[in-house]
């Protein structure tokens, strides 16, 4: 296989400007994620279970455009792939800003509102793909073949810092505003701008020539166990951004600081970047799957306790216990995945790895959803603490010898 000889070199800088850029365009994301279920359930009137598929519509998306991310940022480099994705989020918040403009005292209203928003939901799940399989591939390319964990690390710890930053900047922006969503909405169109404007001068990574056809069955062979681990990590993660903010209100949790619409996403947000900035290079340190084991019961004992919570603060607990349990799994999970498929086809392979991300955190919101409306709000996180010690078995289930590293990587 051949480099394209624009390739720029090893660089830390570059990996951490990319881990910005990413924070910034998951920001964008994030702003929506604690005011878009109640505008949708307490705004516009739409019951939870109708709040769940719109929620879960956007990883439907982000699910069905992964393998064509990953062959845009292989074919054109991580860094085209990232700008495309970031302009695609603008598109969203556009859409977002649209619906806060119609009547939701007509029928007529209530729908268009609707359709603006699962338009806006499709548009954020096809930018977030395009984001992080570009930001993932080029942080990779940027950090060098002997830092490939600590890139998967950053660039994650840039997605949910933003995705953190993001939900309390939201709430904050809407909490009391007459058209507060809408300004919400128009703030997470100039973020991913600003973000486009930083990744100028940052070098492209490497381009690879040689596409030879690698299939589909091997593809999918060195990321099937992995990537089952992965569905179930992310049942927790959809449970927290979909239906935690309407758990704190359900519960009347809305003095700040501990209550508040997005004070729990705040607190997930937070125990994950906690672990990723104490933990970014252990994957390049220390090979297996005791750690991925270790790390999915942290996070259903996270989940657990906000299913028991009483009070605003061991809910907050649990939101921070549950992210920092979420936050190493996906780093650890790649190293199986890397050391079985070529450097050049690694786009591919994480748009296929991240596919059963969204798989998880679109049936989570989905069935969250329906969990909340029939049962009650709190049995959702029992249910997705179950899902995380289910995701145990596939991970001791990988074989001993795919936890060493690519070839490409030892080198």
């Amino acid at each position: 296989m051949t480099r394209s000889a624009e390739s720029a070199p090893p660089s830390t800088w570059a990996l951490a400007t990319i881990s910005f850029v990413t924070m910034l365009g998951m920001g964008a994301m994030g702003m929506s994620l604690p005011i878009l279920p109640p505008q949708l359930h307490l705004g516009f009137g739409y019951d939870l279970t109708t709040v769940g598929w719109v929620i879960g519509l956007e990883s439907v998306a982000t699910l069905v455009s992964r393998p064509w991310s990953g062959r845009v940022a292989d074919r054109r480099g991580g860094k085209s792939a990232t700008l495309l994705g970031l302009g695609v989020m603008i598109l969203c918040g556009l859409a977002y800003a649209l619906s806060d403009f119609t009547n939701p005292a007509t029928g007529a209203g209530r729908s268009l509102a609707l359709l603006a928003i699962i338009v806006g939901r499709v548009l954020m799940g096809v930018g977030e793909g395009l984001l992080i399989a570009g930001s993932g591939l080029w942080g990779i390319d940027r950090a060098g073949p002997r830092r490939t964990g600590r890139a998967v690390s950053w660039v994650g710890l840039g997605m949910f810092a933003g995705l953190a930053i993001g939900s309390a900047a939201g709430a904050a922006i809407d909490h009391g505003q007459p058209h507060g969503f809408a300004l919400a909405a128009m703030a997470s169109m100039l973020v991913p701008a600003l973000a486009m404007a930083i990744c100028a001068p940052i070098g492209a990574g490497a381009l690879y020539h040689d596409h030879e056809p690698v299939s589909l069955q091997s593809m999918m062979s060195a990321v099937l166990l992995p990537g089952f681990a992965l569905l179930a990590n992310a049942c927790g993660f959809a449970a927290v951004t979909s239906f935690l903010a309407l758990d704190y209100t359900a519960q009347g949790w809305t003095a700040l600081p501990l209550g508040g619409t997005g004070t729990g996403v705040f607190g997930f947000g937070a125990g994950h970047v906690c672990a990723r900035v104490l933990f970014s290079d252990v994957t390049d340190r220390i090979r297996g799957p005791w750690l991925a084991v270790a790390c999915l019961l942290v996070q259903a004992i996270g989940l657990a306790t906000i299913w028991q919570a009483e009070t605003p603060l061991m809910a907050l607990i649990g939101a921070i216990v549950t992210g920092f349990g979420f936050s190493m799994v996906y780093p650890l999970l790649t190293v199986p995945v890397f050391s079985t498929v070529p450097a050049q086809k690694r786009g591919t392979a994480l748009g296929l790895f991240d596919g059963f991300f969204d798989a998880g955190a679109g049936l989570a919101a989905l069935a969250s959803g329906v969990v909340a409306n029939y049962l009650a709000l709190p049995q959702v996180f029992l249910v997705v603490s179950a899902m995380a010690l289910a995701g145990v078995a596939p991970v001791l289930l990988v074989r001993h010898e795919r936890w060493r590293p690519a070839a490409q990587d030892a080198s």
